[in-house]
Order: C-alpha cells, then structure tokens, then sequence
C-alpha cells in the first residue's frame, strides 16, 4: 500500500506530466497564433489592462487577441456597456490568481531586455500567455492534491489515490490541465477542492473553526465562477444542523455567529468583482452576463435529463467515472450520512443551475465542464466505492477499469482537440462510441 507521501507523489507526477504535455505542444501551429483561447481571453485581458495600463479599458487586448478575426473584433468594439467601455461579461477571479505568474513574466520580460534579447514586454506575448497557463496546470495540481486529502479522510490510502487520479485523468479536468488551461476550469477545481476540504476539518472541529476560510474560499469561487460560490450552502447548513442538534446544551443564538462569518468572509473577498462591475457595468450589482444577455435562466423548465444524459456534452455521457463517483456517495453516508446527503445537495444545486442556463450544453465544452467543481465530490464518492468494490473483488479488476476508462477519455481528447468539426456542431452517439476507435484508423 502507498503512503502519504507516495499517494502525494503520484499526484504530483501526474500534475507534471499534465505540464509537459502543455508545454511541448506549444510549437504547434494554431489558428489565431494564441495560447489563450476561446473564453480564457476575457479572463486573460483583465492582466495586461490592470497591471500595466492601469484601467479596464480592454480595447487594446481585444484588437491583440482577435487580430485574425476583424468581425469578432469589429462586434467587441461596437458592444459597449453603459460607460463606454467594450464589455466583459467574465469574471476577475482567474486573473487574480495568475496575477504572479503574470508579473513574474514581466520581471523576466524586463530583465531579458536589459540583457539585450528582443522580447516584449507587453503583456501580450508567448512568454506571458505560457506564464499564467503554467499557473493553472499548478493550481488544477493542487486541486487534486486537496482532492486526495480529503479523500484520505474517507477511505484507505491507496483507493483515495486511485480515485484522485481516475476522476482527472478519465474525466473531463486532464483536458483542461493539458490542452485548454486558460479556461476558468482548473481554478475552479483548485479552489472547490480547498473549499471542500477546510470544510470537512472544520466540521470535525470543536466550535467550527475554520469559517473565515471557508467563507473566504466561497467568495474565491464565486469570483472565479459565480455558480461556484453556491457551495456556500453546504456548509451553513451543516453548522445549523450540527448547533441544532445540540441545542438542550445551546442558545440558538450562538449558531449565527459561525454562519455570519461565513458570509461575510464570502461577501469581502468578492468586493473585486463588484468594483470591476462598477467600473465595467456602471453598477456595483450588474453582471457583464446580465448587461450581455438579460434573461440568462429558464428555471422553470430546466434540461435536467439532457445535461446528464445528452450527446451534447451529457456529463454521464462523455465520461460514465462521474456516474460511479455519485454511486459511491451511499458508502460515504455509511460513515458520515450528513457529509454524504450535503456533497449530494451541492452536485444538486449545480446540476439544476446548469440545466436552467440558456446554453445548458455549455457551449463548445469537452463534456460537462460546468460540473469541474465538483471534482471533490466526484472523487470522495469514488474512493469509497473503490474501497467497497477492492472488498469483494479484487484491485487487478479494479484498475483494468479503470485503465480502460483513461484509455477512453484519452480517445476523446484526441478526437475533441483534432476534429474541429465539434466545435460547430453537436456530436453523435456514434461519435461518442464506435467513433472514438474508428477516428484511429
């Protein structure tokens, strides 16, 4: 059985190899000569603008980034929002955790320069995009990390790193690790996965310390994804129950304190996003999505079936692991039954809030990624069915599957990334299977 820090180590191996497939297909050659991509533009602009402009005013990044596509271009500088500014509907938070990443790069940037090698310091460049993609992989590692820790807590060493490893690897987070980091996707898993885990110690802690930090990292989340931030309830449910089920002994006044701070912590730490929506939006309240879109929800009639079980980016379609991970929530109600019923709630909550949004097939996205934050809960399911499962049946069954579900994903990526044909329309259930052995041929 591995130890700890065997567990440890495999996860950072895998972080490193995420790494190493990013960088050695940076050479490549892509479509608008960018590292950041699709929606990580928005993100990415808000570095150069802030850090070295000194404002929000994205005109410049925008005619960077889009210099191949004038009628992208074109439509960004017509869009503007009530103070003149061109428009961004997404969010502060990722650019915030690149932050030193990014002014890492410029501090390199500088130095090359006054050693007389050409490269510009811009904040546009290859060495700035890398810099901050780099980032990601490293905070999508550390995701896994806080992963496995808390998985730790629920079963046995070696099934929590087989689950941790399974769900990044045979889900849908390696490609976000690997080919498109400049997505919001691995943040969320970073901070989700913390959030995840100081709340499972602070629940085990007299008194609930730890609620700062819980409400802190909720704020993160909602910085980084707004949905994110819904988390928030898992927790303050939680300490409600716990203080109610000891109230012959406590006032129920002393229960608000521990959720007061919660949410305060939360509201603190998002007032960045507020002040950018101010500056942005004219309105401390009013989302870019909002000013973008208007009406962004159909909550009464949600797409539940078909975010789950749809061709289009079905998240039990694409990658069946999550399928057995929520399976294995039952044996974790065996050894903590509010845990189990709570981390069911949150995968609830983002499962009914994906389905009401307007694209429930999230756009041009490698499975359910809207689902990412829940990787915490994926894998403390999965290593509890894997401890059950290695019970009866033994561990070479175990990781034959699991080794033919990472084969499978792999077969996806490689479809996902080369056929651009996705990209404009949905893919068939031929795709999905038959399809993945026949686009080797």
């Amino acid at each position: 059985m591995r130890t700890p820090r065997g567990g440890s180590l495999a996860v950072a191996a895998m972080t490193a190899g995420c790494l190493f497939a990013f960088l050695v297909t940076i050479p490549l050659p892509r479509v608008d000569g960018q590292l950041v991509g699709s929606d990580g533009v928005k993100y990415y602009v808000y570095l150069p603008s802030i850090l070295l402009d000194g404002d929000v005013d994205f005109s410049d990044e925008y005619a960077y980034f889009f210099t191949g596509q004038p009628q992208a271009a074109e439509r960004l500088e017509a869009t503007r929002t009530a103070t003149g500014l061109p428009a961004n509907r997404f969010g502060i938070g990722p650019a915030l955790l690149w932050a030193p990443f990014f002014l890492g790069a410029h501090l390199l940037a500088l130095a090359l320069r006054t050693l007389g090698v050409p490269v510009a310091a811009d904040g546009y460049g290859y060495l700035y995009q890398a810099s901050v993609l780099v980032g990601s992989i490293v905070y999508g590692g550390l995701g896994a990390w806080f992963c496995l820790k808390a998985a730790r807590r629920l079963a046995t060493e070696r099934a929590a790193v087989f689950a941790t490893l399974l769900t990044v690897l045979a889900g849908n987070a390696v490609y976000y690790l690997t080919v498109e980091p400049s997505m919001s996707h691995a943040l969320s898993m970073f901070a989700g996965s913390a959030f995840f885990l100081v709340w499972m110690r602070a629940r085990e802690a007299p008194e609930w310390k730890g609620c700062w930090w819980l409400g802190a990292l909720a704020g993160l989340m909602a910085l980084i994804r707004p949905q994110d931030g819904l988390f928030l309830v898992l927790p303050i449910i939680d300490a409600a129950v716990a203080c109610w089920s000891r109230r012959r002994h406590r006032a129920p006044a002393e229960c608000v304190p521990p959720i007061l701070k919660m949410v305060l912590a939360a509201v603190l730490v998002f007032v960045p996003q507020l002040i950018a929506w101010k500056l942005l939006n004219g309105d401390f309240l009013l989302s870019g999505y909002r000013e973008e879109f208007g009406d962004l929800f159909r909550w009464t009639s949600p797409h539940l079936g078909a975010v789950l079980f749809s061709a289009r980016r079905g998240l039990y379609v694409w990658h069946p692991v999550f399928l057995f991970s929520l399976v294995g929530l039952l044996w974790v109600a065996r050894r903590d039954r509010r845990l189990a019923a709570l981390a069911a709630l949150g995968f609830v909550i983002q499962w009914y809030v994906v389905s009401a949004w307007h694209d429930w097939a999230q756009g041009d996205a490698f499975g359910g990624r809207m689902f990412i934050v829940c990787t915490p809960i994926f894998v403390i399911g999965a290593a509890t069915l894997v401890d059950r499962a290695a019970a009866r049946w033994s561990w070479r069954g175990i990781q034959a599957a699991g080794v033919v579900l990472v084969a499978l994903n792999f077969l996806l990526v490689v479809q996902y990334r080369l056929d651009l044909l996705w990209a404009a329309s949905p893919p068939t259930w031929r795709d999905l299977t038959l399809g993945r052995l026949w686009f080797l041929s």
